[in-house]
């Protein structure tokens, strides 16, 4: 993702236009290659060494922002490391104790009397090399006693004890593995990152959806669900679904976890073929009220596949934990999608079987509000089907609200579905129906 200072649009007639660049020009896919070139280059390097590099080439020039946009994506799908034989944090804390040991046995230094030398380390409290460094020339009039003292006690070399003082600084930290990509993905995975990042800002979207298969629906419902989205929708798969949206910067969820699940979900949308979006933004520090369009004709291209996980993880465990149950009971995540009358959709997380034939649907609200529950609960009692469980997460909840007044058929839970009580509400299900 692109944070804000790198998300570069313009506003025309009251639209923000991304300036989205071309993916086939040879002068960008050139800046591409190198940048993956020195990636590549700098495995086994500490950040320190790669930044400087990408320094040097970065420039101040107009291009600055796309420059270090692109790093930015490549630093992504990088991993960094601590690299050290010993923690530095222990290693700073024997420096500090073999310090004052010498202190002590030197009798007091002069300036510094004895009750002034301090009972923690500064040195596990600097957040950059040089304030690391200047926490340690406080102690450095016999540096080599020390560190030579240090290394003995971790059998270590004195240069390893002195290069990992400093390892777990992230100016330090080594890149252990990065995910190469070809230069003309870099450059499309850029303009769809621009995209994302204006759709931080959205206050509500539209999206519409015109042909497809079931199962494409399905997987897009899926999705929708996977990234726990607060969403309405209308039509049916003939007909088209009209889906809106809450954005990160609604009444009811302006936050940097939800921005980042709704930009995530928009590359799902690249893999239809007839598609729109329109948004309503709160752009700028002013929060101007503005629009935002993306189509098939914008060009965007998709760079994830739409197949795959589609349970956030706290969901995912569910079947495992059902499954040790004793009970007669069997759990599925193979459910249809469910007509609502025109009205909406929906798409079961789960499906419990009995042998006695009995069914029942579970499906698990991502972010929530009590009026979009209060909404979903009347259409499910129109159109759903009468063997369903609703399930809320309390972590998800947008507003303020108690959940004194939710309807009572709905199960609330703290962070995760309980096996067990989802065993009981079936249970009770199955009195009533028999």
């Amino acid at each position: 993702m692109l944070t804000a200072d790198l998300v570069q649009a313009r506003v025309y007639r009251k639209e923000v236009r991304p300036r989205y660049i071309d993916a086939g020009d040879e002068g960008n896919l050139a800046l591409a290659r190198e940048l993956i070139a020195l990636f590549s280059t700098h495995e086994g390097l500490s950040r320190r060494e790669l930044d400087n590099e990408l320094q040097e080439l970065l420039g101040t020039g107009t291009e600055f922002l796309l420059h270090r946009s692109l790093a930015k994506l490549l630093f992504d799908r990088s991993t960094f490391e601590t690299h050290a034989p010993v923690e530095p944090e222990l290693l700073r804390d024997s420096v500090f104790k073999a310090a004052a040991s010498v202190y002590r046995e030197a009798g007091e230094p002069p300036g510094l009397p004895a009750e002034a030398v301090p009972t923690r380390d500064p040195m596990l409290d600097a957040s950059s090399s040089e304030e690391v460094a200047e926490a340690t020339r406080r102690f450095d009039f016999d540096r080599a006693t020390i560190l030579a003292a240090v290394a003995v006690e971790h059998d270590l070399e004195e240069s390893q004890v002195e290069a990992g003082l400093y390892a777990d600084l992230k100016s330090e930290q080594i890149l252990r593995d990065w995910k190469p990509c070809r230069p003309r993905w870099l450059l499309e995975r850029y303009n769809v990152a621009l995209a994302q990042g204006v759709l931080f800002r959205a206050v509500e979207l539209e999206i519409r959806i015109d042909g497809g298969s079931v199962r494409r629906h399905r997987e897009l419902f899926r999705k929708i669900k996977f990234f726990q989205l607060m969403h309405r929708v209308e039509g049916n798969a003939a007909a088209g679904y009209t889906i809106r949206l809450d954005g990160p910067m609604s009444v009811f969820k302006s936050s940097g976890r939800y921005g980042l699940q709704m930009a995530s979900f928009l590359p799902t949308l690249l893999h239809f073929d007839r598609w729109s979006l329109t948004a309503r933004l709160a752009w700028g520090k002013k929060r101007r009220d503005l629009g935002f369009r993306l189509s098939p004709a914008t060009g965007l291209q998709p760079y994830t596949r739409l197949t795959g996980q589609w349970q956030p993880e706290e969901l995912a465990w569910l079947p495992e934990q059902f499954d040790k149950l004793a009970t007669d009971w069997q759990i599925s995540t193979d459910a249809e999608l469910v007509d609502l009358g025109g009205r909406g959709v929906l798409v079961p997380d789960y499906v419990f079987e009995h042998p006695s034939g009995q069914r029942v649907f579970m499906e698990v609200f991502g972010f929530w509000n009590k009026g979009a529950i209060a909404s979903r609960v009347e259409l499910l009692r129109q159109h759903g089907p009468g063997n369903l469980i609703l399930a809320l997460s309390k972590q998800l909840a947008t507003g303020r609200e108690g959940l004194e007044e939710l309807p009572g058929e709905i199960y609330v839970f703290r962070a995760s579905p309980i096996a067990r009580k989802v065993l009981k509400l079936l249970e009770e299900q199955r009195t009533d129906h028999g």
